[in-house]
């Protein structure tokens, strides 16, 4: 059978108990799940890809699956891994996701000859690293949902996952910002408004009210802290009883996001997208 090795990020997710029982319960496969406890982000993300580094002699598979997420069935690891075809260094499977109640990026397992930069990694998109690896990496979306993620969330979680991707997207302090990752994150934040206008879904609302917060400029800092730091803001909602949903929330498109990030950054950030691809086409 194929060693896995799992490592899991934890820093007060709900969803927890529930993580490791669904490791331990994996068939067909021999895993071995590790803890990282109440690190800072981008700290706790440099530990795990040295483990991985450290550990590759001894697996044939590292993966890493956050505290919020789990494996739907006992089969769901193994099913996973029948996506290394030949070739294949590194697997993204899709994992649905409950605030937005929508299939997203991603549940990553990498084969053992992937080599991490572990400490290239962004503060704020921390799992962008150099990873070095000689095959190819496949993406799919997984129909069958054997990762899911924030499915039961505490009402702080989910007002961080809102935090978190709203910071993606405006990405405060940085003069070009990454248009890629800026679309993409409001892209999940307006999922998560339209299943909150659909359902009144108090997880998704908790999120908004984060996003809302950083759209607003309460929360303006680029670096991705321990989530503790973030209580304050969370109490100081609660006790106002909620705050008045960003009306951008609601809105999707290129237009929106010119009018988050504001047009000169934008520009400034398509233009030197533009020139870096000019650049890789002439080599």
């Amino acid at each position: 059978m194929k060693r896995v090795l799992i490592i899991t990020l934890y820093s007060g997710e709900n969803e927890f108990g529930q993580c490791c029982d669904s490791v331990r319960n994996q068939s067909g496969v021999i895993v071995d799940h590790r803890i990282i406890k109440n690190m800072p982000k981008q700290a706790a993300h440099q530990k795990l890809y040295k483990m991985f580094n450290d550990s590759r002699l001894n697996f044939d598979y590292l993966a890493k699956l956050d505290a919020d997420m789990a494996f739907s069935k006992p089969d769901s690891l193994a099913e996973v891994l029948k996506e290394f075809g030949e070739g294949v260094d590194m697997v993204s499977a899709t994992v649905h996701d409950g605030i937005t109640n929508t299939d997203m990026q991603s549940f990553n397992v990498f084969s053992a000859r992937c080599y991490f930069h572990f400490s290239s990694n962004d503060p704020l998109f921390t799992d962008q690293l150099g990873i070095d690896f000689p095959g190819v990496q496949h993406s799919y979306v997984d129909r069958s949902r054997n990762i899911l993620h924030a499915f039961n969330p505490s009402p702080f979680q989910a007002f961080m996952f809102g935090v978190h991707r709203a910071l993606k997207v405006v990405q405060p302090g940085a003069k070009t910002p990454k248009l890629n990752d800026a679309y993409h994150q409001r892209y999940i934040l307006n999922k998560a408004y339209n299943h909150y206008i659909e359902t009144k879904s108090e997880h998704s609302k908790y999120a908004l009210w984060g996003a809302t917060l950083v759209f607003q400029n309460v929360i303006d800092s680029l670096v991705l802290f321990q989530k503790d730091d973030y209580i304050p803001f969370f109490d100081n909602v609660i006790s106002k009883g909620g705050v008045d949903i960003d009306p951008r929330l609601s809105e999707n498109g290129l237009f929106s996001l010119i009018k988050l990030l504001g047009v000169r950054k934008f520009f400034s950030s398509a233009l030197a997208q533009l020139a870096k691809r000019l650049r890789s086409h002439q080599r």
